[in-house]
């Protein structure tokens, strides 16, 4: 069974996906941009687009073809790279990613429960340079709103099973009664799901 983390970059993602992991001995599925040598110029100008979707993509088809059996918690969704590919590629090099990866990745696992993530703007932006990543530095301010703009439609017209934790104003990392509230929450749902403790 597989539950998503999922957000703009600097929502909490990674942190929420560890805390629900150890809570419930699950599996963790991490994305690992710092492996990714392309990234932290399509931060600061677009350069290298394709090359690094293209990255992303052999990275995460790895990562779905090894998804163990039983609970996992990922920190990126499946989907993921159609909202990025839609933003950094131009029509004919998305064409040719979307070529690619159905080459590549012709089945991509089901999302049992997907989780919202946001913050403000300024705050995701904080968060972002608090962290002290390298390929991080680089990305300009008008490439995060826009991805959170994204975020905010793929999250309107998500169709599945899903948690909106975004308005809540909830510090699960500071606080630890936000992170028990959370984990029951998401304990709930899983059983609602079917998930079996």
């Amino acid at each position: 069974m597989l539950i998503v983390c999922e957000g703009p970059m600097g929502a909490g993602k990674t942190s929420l996906t560890h805390l629900l992991a150890g809570h419930f001995q699950a599996t963790e599925c991490l994305e690992t941009p710092a492996d990714n040598p392309f990234l932290a110029e399509l931060y600061a100008d677009g350069r290298h687009a394709l090359a690094t979707e293209l990255h992303f993509l052999l990275q995460r088809c790895r990562q779905w073809q090894a998804l163990p059996a039983g609970l996992c918690f990922s920190d990126h969704s499946p989907s993921k790279d159609l909202l990025f590919t839609a933003q950094t590629l131009d029509e004919a090099e998305r064409d040719l990613y979307l070529r690619i990866r159905s080459k590549l990745l012709p089945q991509p696992p089901q999302v049992a429960l997907m989780i919202f993530l946001d913050a403000p703007l300024d705050l995701l932006y904080a968060r972002i340079a608090a962290r002290g990543d390298r390929w991080d530095a680089a990305m300009q301010r008008a490439y995060l709103a826009q991805v959170q703009t994204r975020y905010a439609d793929f999250f309107a017209a998500y169709p599945g099973e899903h948690i909106d934790l975004r308005g809540q104003g909830l510090d699960f990392v500071a606080r630890e009664n936000d992170a028990k509230i959370l984990t029951e929450l998401v304990g709930n749902k899983l059983h609602e799901l079917g998930w079996q403790s």
